[in-house]
Order: structure tokens, then sequence, then C-alpha cells
């Protein structure tokens, strides 16, 4: 049985966070002071790139097993990620979002940003065209 339309029941996946080319993480995004995922170890961000990995993987393989369809967001924002500079879809752990007032604004804590909000929208809307017109 397939999902009719999208609904947020767990049917689409996380973006992907850390870049294949871990070497961008050691930059500053353009007009930010902070490194893209703060002081997380290089060696430490393929782990966290995998586990990231694994985690899509098991929610593709769960929402497979339901009977849905899923929208596979890690494999549509690899040069999107949190360290692409002006690319990045993803703000920096403690890059200022656009939510606060009075010059105290809330950090992005690796969450979309509004180009990957746009990328992941885009992604569920060409799954919802792709079930709509089966």
């Amino acid at each position: 049985m397939t999902t009719p339309a999208y609904d947020h029941s767990g049917k689409d996946g996380y973006p992907r966070l850390v870049p294949e080319d871990t070497n961008k993480c050691l930059t500053p995004a353009p007009g930010q002071t902070e490194l893209p995922l703060a002081d997380i170890p290089k060696d430490a961000l393929p782990v966290l790139d995998q586990i990231q990995k694994r985690l899509d993987d098991t929610m593709k393989k769960a929402v497979a097993d339901a009977g849905a369809d899923f929208v596979d967001l890690y494999a549509h924002t690899g040069s999107n990620t949190a360290c692409d500079g002006r690319n990045r879809g993803i703000g920096g752990l403690l890059e200022n979002s656009q939510i606060g007032e009075n010059d105290q604004w809330i950090p992005w804590y690796a969450h979309p940003n509004e180009k990957g909000r746009n990328i992941q929208a885009e992604q569920v809307a060409d799954k919802v065209e792709q079930i709509l017109n089966r």
C-alpha cells in the first residue's frame, strides 16, 4: 500500500549535514566567524556522516517495509551541507538564524536555512507528484 499524499509521519529522511570533503568544514561560511560544525573535530566528521547515513538507510527500509514512499533528503542534499559556504542549505551549529528579536538571534543548530527549506520542499513536491501520477 502506498501513501496517497505526503504527510509528515516519518516518510522523509534528513538532509545531509557533513560533506564528503570534510575540509570544507574547516572554514567559516561567508559572513560567519564560527566553523559550520563548531568544535566537532575533523576526524569525527566522517563518523557523524556514517551515523547519519545509517539512520537514513534504516528509515528508508522501515518506510519501504511499511509500503510507503520515502523522500531521500540525504541523497539529494550532499552539495548543500552545513559546510558548503554560500551553497549551504543547513545553518551552522552556532550561526544565527532568522528567528529572534533585538539582536538576540537563535542559532540554526544545524537546521535547514531558507535555501535548505526550498531544496527539501522541492524534493517532497517531486515525490508527491510521482505518487499522484502513478
